[in-house]
């Protein structure tokens, strides 16, 4: 069967040398050639590495073209040099796709790697921001340890100071009772809890002079204790504020903020007097499912006034706290949960201003998280 197709395909080359030899001698030449022309090619030369199996074929067939040739069968020659020919050329497309497969593995390779480098840089950034914020809270803490005592001043100005204090000493007990979520046994935790209760205890009253300077070492006291708390923390726990900031603004329904203890989320007219709404009820249950999927962190559920509050609103404050640090909690199935009262002491905007002050009636859940 192969002789009969050599036959057929040979015939008309033969019938063109029976005709007239030197003319087939001719053309056997010019094929031959084109054939040395296409082998001396880069394409080709690229071949007999990229393609070697195809290079060979090609080779093989340019071998056999020659000694026909010399064997004075022109007809045979031309064939095999034509098959030469067509293998060169098969044999250089190989290889420009086997350098292409090639180039495009070495891109893909480089994008890997510049995908690394970008995210080790980013991190990078993310470990010298937080050292950085590290950095600038313990120069808070020492500049005000070394805040010199305040003399005795005008009414107006004591009077002032007073409100300051008053801040200032809740501020503590705020700071030391996220600390007591994270680490209740921490030495040096109770010495600085005492410390913010009895100057709160102090400021009940009108003391005067103000005990400004005794205010404001109680709350850098409590810094220093939450400081101490996230300073052992694992490392593990690194960059989950920016994370979890992250996660409560991508939901859309919530706009928190960061401050000393962690990830601060506001809810307004969650309660009707002392009683959780139903809107109340369920944004806090929400909140209690951002905290089941992060066990590490605790909450401390804040709530603050508009106004001065009486005795019995004051009862109600601390029920309101309960019943939202409760609610939390049994959706999060946690125990680090805890409700505080500020009243009016830690304003967010001007109390003193009828139009705006009502903004200061609010619960803060604050995520209190092991690291920064």
């Amino acid at each position: 069967m192969k002789r009969s197709i050599w036959i057929l395909l040979a015939w008309p080359l033969a019938f063109s040398a029976a005709c007239g030899g030197s003319g087939s001698q001719r053309g056997a030449l010019g094929v031959l050639d084109a054939v040395e022309r296409a082998r001396s090619t880069p394409g080709a030369r690229e071949a007999a590495t990229l393609a070697p199996q195809e290079y060979g074929v090609a080779e093989r067939d340019r071998a056999l073209a020659k000694k026909a040739h010399d064997d004075g069968d022109d007809t045979a020659a031309r064939l095999y040099a034509e098959h030469a020919l067509a293998s060169y050329e098969h044999a250089t497309v190989l290889a420009r796709l086997a350098r292409a497969q090639s180039d495009e593995t070495k891109a893909q390779t480089a994008r890997t790697t510049a995908q690394a480098d970008a995210r080790r840089l980013a991190q990078a950034r993310i470990d010298v921001d937080r050292e950085g914020a590290e950095l600038d809270r313990r120069l808070t803490l020492a500049q005000e340890s070394l805040v010199p005592s305040s003399r005795p001043a005008d009414p107006q100005r004591e009077a002032a100071r007073l409100l300051a204090a008053r801040s200032l000493a809740t501020q503590a007990r705020l700071l030391c009772g996220a600390a007591r979520l994270l680490s209740p046994t921490l030495e040096g935790l109770a010495e600085a809890e005492k410390e913010a209760s009895d100057i709160e205890k102090k400021l009940e009253g009108t003391p005067r002079p103000v005990p400004i300077d005794a205010a404001t070492h109680a709350r850098v006291a409590c810094l220093a204790v939450l400081t101490k708390v996230r300073r052992s923390a694992e490392r593990a726990g690194a960059g989950q504020a920016d994370a979890l900031l992250s996660e409560l603004s991508a939901s859309g329904t919530w706009s928190p903020v960061r401050d000393e203890r962690g990830v601060v989320v506001t809810l307004r007219d969650a309660f009707s007097k002392s009683a959780l709404n139903a809107d109340g009820e369920g944004k806090l249950k929400e909140l209690g499912r951002v905290l089941g999927a992060h066990p590490n962190l605790a909450v401390q559920v804040v709530v603050h006034d508009a106004t001065a509050p009486s005795a019995q609103e004051a009862g109600q404050d601390k029920q309101r706290a309960d019943t939202a640090a409760k609610t939390i909690a049994s959706a999060a199935s946690s125990t680090r949960v805890r409700g505080e009262v500020a009243g009016t002491r830690t304003p967010v905007v001007d109390p003193t201003d009828a139009k705006l002050r009502a903004r200061n009636a609010r619960i803060d859940v604050v995520f209190v998280t092991p690291k920064d």
